[in-house]
């Protein structure tokens, strides 16, 4: 064919985007992760600025400064008898959010208020750079002045949220501690209701963790370490294997047994100890006089201070609890707990259920009736 019938573009020379689909890069592929960065960026200016994430933060304070009371009414009713202020502290966090939420609100409505006056503005100049940054030769400076606008009315919000949250971190994170700890009651009493000891008439529950008695090796039983202000006692509670293929459980069976207790009175000594490679190893020894089954016992304790728990079995051995107790048991109080019935008088099943201070009926679990005491 003569090279005069070649075939030629018309319109001269191809365009950044015709070149591109050709086959040839898009010039303005290195500026699209910073238009994207943009966009979103100026979409997230209006929550920005109206402070969403600091009011979200001070409706949660409120929410759990009037949480805390219910939950330590709760705790009480499930027969926490410790912490005899646990109620009054709980009181005067609502008492002192009250005081903190009307400037805390002011600051927040005045804050919002300059800063979503600029939004406007704010978001025409970063869309006018979106959409003036289509070249390669203008895109470095449209999209520059688009972010500098944009970043600084940014910066601006999240300096006035930094100084609004300053004004109630504190008393946030006081309060965070003291429903979590609210929260670790519940879970522990909740947790004892579960057990299949045989609670005795207004046993207190001090404390309890996850622990492993250490005694020969492979087999140590799992369980649950139980401190009251009358025992100590050990629960074996876990899954055991009772039938294997090729070394594998095929077949499991939950066990639970109270397996040692001794009363506060029989534990000569409690000793705590940091093992393992790194010490975050828990560990308790535990000495015995009197009718336990067992003169010591050694428990690997899981989640919970060594020497948290040898600081508590001493303090209530020593009747250090007893100030923080919430009413203090009479003699004929303990005799009233101590009398309680048993075993039901209608079908004659055994009542287990702890009885709790204060507590004047119990309900048998097989048939339903109610029996006052």
């Amino acid at each position: 064919m003569p090279k005069d019938d070649i075939l030629k573009p018309s319109g001269g020379t191809l365009s950044a985007s015709g070149a591109a689909s050709v086959g040839g890069a898009d010039p303005m592929e290195p500026f699209k992760a910073r238009r994207a960065a943009l966009k979103t960026k100026i979409d997230e200016l209006p929550a920005l600025a109206r402070l969403s994430a600091v009011r979200d933060a001070a409706e949660n304070v409120e929410t759990s400064a009037n949480r805390v009371a219910d939950l330590a009414n709760k705790a009480r009713e499930s027969g926490y008898a410790w912490e005899k202020d646990l109620e009054p502290r709980c009181l005067d966090y609502r008492r002192r959010w009250q005081e903190l939420k009307p400037q805390t609100l002011a600051a927040l409505e005045q804050e919002s208020a300059a800063l979503t006056n600029r939004v406007t503005q704010v978001t025409y100049q970063g869309n006018y750079a979106l959409a003036h940054a289509t070249t390669p030769a203008n895109a470095d400076k449209e999209l520059g002045d688009g972010e500098k606008a944009v970043d600084a009315l940014t910066n601006q919000a999240q300096a006035a949220a930094k100084t609004i949250r300053g004004m109630f971190d504190k008393f946030q994170t006081d309060l965070d501690a003291l429903e979590a700890h609210l929260n670790a009651i519940q879970k522990m009493l909740e947790r004892a209701q579960q057990s299949k000891i045989a609670w005795l008439p207004g046993e207190a529950l001090v404390k309890l963790v996850p622990a492993k008695w250490d005694r020969s090796g492979n087999d140590d039983p799992r369980g649950i370490l139980y401190l009251t202000d009358l025992r100590l006692v050990f629960e074996r509670d876990e899954e055991i294997a009772t039938k294997k293929v090729l070394f594998i459980a095929t077949e499991k069976q939950r066990v639970q047994q109270v397996m040692l207790e001794a009363k506060m009175s029989e534990i000569e000594n409690a000793q705590a100890s940091k093992r393992g490679m790194f010490g975050n190893e828990d560990h308790l020894d535990f000495t015995f006089s009197g009718a336990v089954n067992t003169p010591s016992a050694h428990f690997h304790i899981d989640g919970q201070d060594a020497n948290e728990w040898q600081g508590m079995t001493q303090r209530v051995k020593s009747g250090g609890m007893e100030s923080t107790r919430v009413v203090a048991l009479s003699d004929a109080e303990k005799q009233r707990l101590k009398n309680a019935p048993t075993k039901c008088p209608s079908c004659g099943s055994p009542l287990t259920a702890p009885i709790l201070r204060g507590q004047t009926e119990i309900k048998c679990p097989a048939c339903g009736t109610v029996t006052r005491f």
